[in-house]
Protein backbone atom coordinates (compact mmCIF):
# COMPACT_ATOMS: atom_id res chain seq x y z
CA UNK A 1 0.00 0.00 0.00
CA UNK A 2 1.28 3.11 -0.97
CA UNK A 3 2.28 5.74 2.12
CA UNK A 4 -0.12 8.77 2.62
CA UNK A 5 0.69 11.91 1.32
CA UNK A 6 1.66 15.10 3.85
CA UNK A 7 -1.32 16.68 2.05
CA UNK A 8 -3.80 13.84 2.77
CA UNK A 9 -2.74 13.52 6.69
CA UNK A 10 -2.98 16.95 6.97
CA UNK A 11 -6.32 16.55 5.80
CA UNK A 12 -7.28 13.77 7.59
CA UNK A 13 -6.28 15.13 11.04
CA UNK A 14 -7.95 18.52 10.26
CA UNK A 15 -11.44 16.16 9.68
CA UNK A 16 -11.13 14.04 12.87
CA UNK A 17 -10.29 17.42 14.38
CA UNK A 18 -13.10 19.42 13.39
CA UNK A 19 -15.91 16.19 14.05
CA UNK A 20 -14.41 15.98 17.89
CA UNK A 21 -15.39 19.63 18.24
CA UNK A 22 -18.34 19.46 17.00
CA UNK A 23 -19.19 16.53 19.17
CA UNK A 24 -17.77 18.08 22.18
CA UNK A 25 -19.91 21.20 21.58
CA UNK A 26 -23.42 19.29 21.46
CA UNK A 27 -23.95 18.91 24.78
CA UNK A 28 -23.49 22.63 25.72
CA UNK A 29 -26.36 23.00 23.21
CA UNK A 30 -28.73 20.87 24.61
CA UNK A 31 -27.87 22.35 28.16
CA UNK A 32 -28.45 25.85 26.71
CA UNK A 33 -31.64 24.93 25.12
CA UNK A 34 -34.77 26.96 26.29
CA UNK A 35 -36.81 25.18 29.05
CA UNK A 36 -40.75 24.15 27.75
CA UNK A 37 -43.21 27.46 28.94
CA UNK A 38 -44.26 27.02 32.58
CA UNK A 39 -47.92 27.11 33.36
CA UNK A 40 -49.94 27.48 36.82
CA UNK A 41 -53.40 26.98 37.26
CA UNK A 42 -54.60 29.40 39.40
CA UNK A 43 -58.37 28.07 40.07
CA UNK A 44 -60.08 30.16 42.76
CA UNK A 45 -62.90 29.78 45.35
CA UNK A 46 -62.49 26.74 46.64
CA UNK A 47 -65.48 26.20 49.30
CA UNK A 48 -67.90 22.99 50.66
CA UNK A 49 -70.53 21.74 48.94
CA UNK A 50 -73.75 20.46 51.16
CA UNK A 51 -74.21 20.37 54.71
CA UNK A 52 -71.85 19.28 57.58
CA UNK A 53 -70.66 17.08 58.86
CA UNK A 54 -70.72 15.27 55.03
CA UNK A 55 -70.07 18.18 53.21
CA UNK A 56 -67.18 18.03 50.62
CA UNK A 57 -65.79 19.63 47.96
CA UNK A 58 -68.64 21.05 45.06
CA UNK A 59 -69.19 18.27 42.23
CA UNK A 60 -67.71 21.13 39.58
CA UNK A 61 -64.28 21.36 41.98
CA UNK A 62 -64.33 17.40 41.99
CA UNK A 63 -64.71 16.62 38.33
CA UNK A 64 -61.75 19.49 37.89
CA UNK A 65 -59.66 17.52 40.17
CA UNK A 66 -60.28 14.48 38.83
CA UNK A 67 -59.61 15.72 34.98
CA UNK A 68 -56.32 17.27 36.52
CA UNK A 69 -55.06 14.61 38.50
CA UNK A 70 -56.10 11.57 35.56
CA UNK A 71 -53.99 13.60 33.00
CA UNK A 72 -50.96 14.36 35.95
CA UNK A 73 -50.92 18.07 35.46
CA UNK A 74 -50.71 20.01 38.63
CA UNK A 75 -52.81 22.83 39.39
CA UNK A 76 -53.87 24.77 42.82
CA UNK A 77 -57.10 26.06 43.91
CA UNK A 78 -57.80 29.49 46.26
CA UNK A 79 -59.48 28.66 49.33
CA UNK A 80 -61.97 31.11 51.06
CA UNK A 81 -61.03 29.96 55.03
CA UNK A 82 -64.65 30.11 56.20
CA UNK A 83 -65.57 27.26 54.91
CA UNK A 84 -63.32 25.14 56.81
CA UNK A 85 -65.13 26.51 60.17
CA UNK A 86 -67.18 24.20 61.78
CA UNK A 87 -67.62 20.53 61.74
CA UNK A 88 -66.35 19.36 58.07
CA UNK A 89 -64.01 16.43 58.24
CA UNK A 90 -65.08 14.98 54.85
CA UNK A 91 -64.16 18.53 53.20
CA UNK A 92 -60.80 18.47 55.40
CA UNK A 93 -59.97 14.93 54.43
CA UNK A 94 -60.45 15.83 50.45
CA UNK A 95 -58.02 18.69 50.81
CA UNK A 96 -55.40 16.67 52.87
CA UNK A 97 -56.08 13.84 50.48
CA UNK A 98 -55.58 15.49 47.55
CA UNK A 99 -52.48 17.73 48.50
CA UNK A 100 -50.63 14.26 49.76
CA UNK A 101 -50.99 13.20 45.90
CA UNK A 102 -48.38 15.69 44.61
CA UNK A 103 -50.65 17.57 42.14
CA UNK A 104 -53.00 20.10 44.56
CA UNK A 105 -51.30 23.57 46.06
CA UNK A 106 -53.36 25.22 48.42
CA UNK A 107 -53.83 28.80 48.24
CA UNK A 108 -55.21 32.19 50.32
CA UNK A 109 -57.59 33.70 48.54
CA UNK A 110 -59.71 35.19 51.56
CA UNK A 111 -61.49 34.36 54.30
CA UNK A 112 -65.17 35.50 53.58
CA UNK A 113 -66.48 33.49 50.56
CA UNK A 114 -69.72 36.41 50.84
CA UNK A 115 -67.38 39.32 50.89
CA UNK A 116 -66.43 41.40 53.91
CA UNK A 117 -69.58 41.98 56.53
CA UNK A 118 -70.99 45.30 56.23
CA UNK A 119 -70.40 45.92 59.93
CA UNK A 120 -66.85 45.56 58.99
CA UNK A 121 -66.50 48.11 56.43
CA UNK A 122 -65.23 51.01 59.00
CA UNK A 123 -62.07 53.14 58.34
CA UNK A 124 -62.60 53.56 54.64
CA UNK A 125 -62.63 49.47 54.68
CA UNK A 126 -64.34 48.06 51.51
CA UNK A 127 -63.31 44.93 51.22
CA UNK A 128 -61.13 42.17 53.05
CA UNK A 129 -57.92 43.27 51.64
CA UNK A 130 -58.81 47.15 50.47
CA UNK A 131 -58.71 49.78 53.00
CA UNK A 132 -58.73 50.15 56.70
CA UNK A 133 -54.95 49.88 58.38
CA UNK A 134 -52.21 47.50 58.21
CA UNK A 135 -53.14 45.83 61.51
CA UNK A 136 -56.73 45.50 60.51
CA UNK A 137 -55.50 43.86 57.02
CA UNK A 138 -52.78 41.45 58.82
CA UNK A 139 -55.77 40.02 61.29
CA UNK A 140 -57.23 38.75 58.23
CA UNK A 141 -54.47 37.54 56.32
CA UNK A 142 -53.22 35.66 59.97
CA UNK A 143 -56.97 34.33 60.67
CA UNK A 144 -56.93 32.57 57.46
CA UNK A 145 -53.30 31.38 57.55
CA UNK A 146 -53.82 30.07 60.95
CA UNK A 147 -57.45 28.14 60.31
CA UNK A 148 -55.89 26.37 57.15
CA UNK A 149 -52.81 25.11 58.89
CA UNK A 150 -55.02 24.07 62.02
CA UNK A 151 -57.62 22.08 59.89
CA UNK A 152 -54.78 20.76 57.46
CA UNK A 153 -51.60 21.27 58.56
CA UNK A 154 -51.10 23.09 55.26
CA UNK A 155 -49.01 26.21 55.43
CA UNK A 156 -50.10 28.79 52.26
CA UNK A 157 -47.27 30.49 50.51
CA UNK A 158 -49.34 32.28 48.11
CA UNK A 159 -51.84 35.18 47.82
CA UNK A 160 -54.75 36.00 45.09
CA UNK A 161 -57.34 38.78 46.53
CA UNK A 162 -60.98 37.64 46.10
CA UNK A 163 -62.69 40.07 43.81
CA UNK A 164 -59.49 41.33 43.08
CA UNK A 165 -59.13 44.28 45.87
CA UNK A 166 -55.70 44.90 47.09
CA UNK A 167 -54.14 48.06 48.05
CA UNK A 168 -51.26 50.01 49.58
CA UNK A 169 -52.47 48.71 52.34
CA UNK A 170 -52.01 45.09 52.05
CA UNK A 171 -48.49 45.21 51.02
CA UNK A 172 -47.69 46.84 54.51
CA UNK A 173 -49.20 44.20 56.18
CA UNK A 174 -47.70 41.52 54.21
CA UNK A 175 -44.68 42.86 55.50
CA UNK A 176 -45.64 41.03 59.00
CA UNK A 177 -46.61 37.83 57.51
CA UNK A 178 -43.27 36.03 56.53
CA UNK A 179 -45.48 32.66 55.40
CA UNK A 180 -47.04 34.65 52.13
CA UNK A 181 -43.81 35.01 49.74
CA UNK A 182 -46.09 35.33 46.16
CA UNK A 183 -48.95 37.58 45.44
CA UNK A 184 -50.73 36.91 42.47
CA UNK A 185 -51.55 39.59 39.43
CA UNK A 186 -51.74 42.83 41.80
CA UNK A 187 -47.97 44.23 42.58
CA UNK A 188 -47.82 47.08 45.14
CA UNK A 189 -49.16 50.72 43.85
CA UNK A 190 -46.60 53.35 43.19
CA UNK A 191 -44.23 54.45 45.98
CA UNK A 192 -45.04 51.28 47.96
CA UNK A 193 -42.25 48.47 47.58
CA UNK A 194 -42.61 44.71 48.74
CA UNK A 195 -40.03 41.74 49.10
CA UNK A 196 -42.81 39.45 47.84
CA UNK A 197 -42.80 38.20 44.49
CA UNK A 198 -45.59 39.49 42.47
CA UNK A 199 -46.98 37.15 39.55
CA UNK A 200 -48.13 38.83 36.54
CA UNK A 201 -50.97 38.07 34.51
CA UNK A 202 -50.24 36.99 31.18
CA UNK A 203 -52.72 35.14 29.88
CA UNK A 204 -56.60 34.95 30.41
CA UNK A 205 -58.21 31.96 30.36
CA UNK A 206 -62.01 32.72 30.62
CA UNK A 207 -62.60 35.65 28.57
CA UNK A 208 -65.22 36.70 29.04
CA UNK A 209 -64.71 36.38 33.40
CA UNK A 210 -66.40 32.48 33.86
CA UNK A 211 -66.21 31.70 30.63
CA UNK A 212 -62.60 29.60 29.42
CA UNK A 213 -61.60 30.34 25.56
CA UNK A 214 -59.11 28.20 24.21
CA UNK A 215 -59.28 30.37 21.18
CA UNK A 216 -57.55 33.20 23.39
CA UNK A 217 -55.43 30.81 25.49
CA UNK A 218 -54.48 29.70 21.92
CA UNK A 219 -54.15 32.75 20.49
CA UNK A 220 -52.02 34.00 23.41
CA UNK A 221 -49.62 31.25 23.41
CA UNK A 222 -48.54 31.26 19.98
CA UNK A 223 -48.46 35.60 20.35
CA UNK A 224 -46.16 35.34 23.61
CA UNK A 225 -44.28 31.82 23.88
CA UNK A 226 -41.06 32.98 23.49
CA UNK A 227 -41.12 36.47 25.22
CA UNK A 228 -42.60 35.07 28.50
CA UNK A 229 -41.47 33.07 31.00
CA UNK A 230 -44.95 31.50 32.37
CA UNK A 231 -48.00 31.80 32.03
CA UNK A 232 -50.41 31.85 35.15
CA UNK A 233 -53.81 31.93 33.63
CA UNK A 234 -57.22 31.97 36.68
CA UNK A 235 -60.28 30.03 36.60
CA UNK A 236 -63.31 29.83 38.48
CA UNK A 237 -64.48 26.01 38.58
CA UNK A 238 -67.78 26.59 40.33
CA UNK A 239 -69.20 28.46 37.53
CA UNK A 240 -68.55 25.89 34.80
CA UNK A 241 -71.21 23.83 33.47
CA UNK A 242 -70.26 21.34 31.00
CA UNK A 243 -69.97 23.32 27.82
CA UNK A 244 -67.59 25.74 30.00
CA UNK A 245 -65.52 22.82 32.02
CA UNK A 246 -64.95 21.10 28.10
CA UNK A 247 -63.92 24.02 26.78
CA UNK A 248 -61.21 24.59 30.17
CA UNK A 249 -60.52 21.12 28.92
CA UNK A 250 -59.46 22.13 25.71
CA UNK A 251 -57.65 24.50 26.85
CA UNK A 252 -55.31 22.85 29.29
CA UNK A 253 -55.04 20.32 26.73
CA UNK A 254 -53.70 22.45 24.53
CA UNK A 255 -50.95 23.67 26.45
CA UNK A 256 -49.86 20.44 27.27
CA UNK A 257 -49.48 19.20 23.91
CA UNK A 258 -47.21 22.03 23.02
CA UNK A 259 -45.35 20.63 25.76
CA UNK A 260 -45.68 23.11 28.73
CA UNK A 261 -44.93 21.63 32.21
CA UNK A 262 -47.15 22.54 34.84
CA UNK A 263 -45.83 23.29 38.15
CA UNK A 264 -47.75 24.32 41.94
CA UNK A 265 -47.46 28.23 42.77
CA UNK A 266 -44.40 27.19 44.78
CA UNK A 267 -42.61 25.43 41.93
CA UNK A 268 -42.95 28.29 39.98
CA UNK A 269 -41.79 30.71 42.88
CA UNK A 270 -38.90 28.56 43.31
CA UNK A 271 -37.85 28.34 39.58
CA UNK A 272 -38.03 32.33 39.17
CA UNK A 273 -36.37 33.03 42.48
CA UNK A 274 -33.68 30.86 42.11
CA UNK A 275 -33.28 32.03 37.76
CA UNK A 276 -32.74 35.75 39.30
Amino acid sequence: MKPLSFFAVACLAFALLANATAFAQAPAATESAKKPLAIVLKLDDLVKGGKPPTASVSPRFQRTADFLEGEKLKYSYGILSDSLEGDCPAYVDWIKEHVAKGYLEIWHHGYYARLLPPEMKVNGRTAEYMGGTPEEQAAMFRKSIDLVKQKTGIEMMAFGPHSTAIDGTTYKALDGIPEIKMVFYYGPPKGVTTSKFVVQRLMELEKPLFVPNPENVQKTYETKKDSVPYFVIQGHPNQWDDARFENFKKAVLYLRDQGCRFLTPSELLKEQTTAK
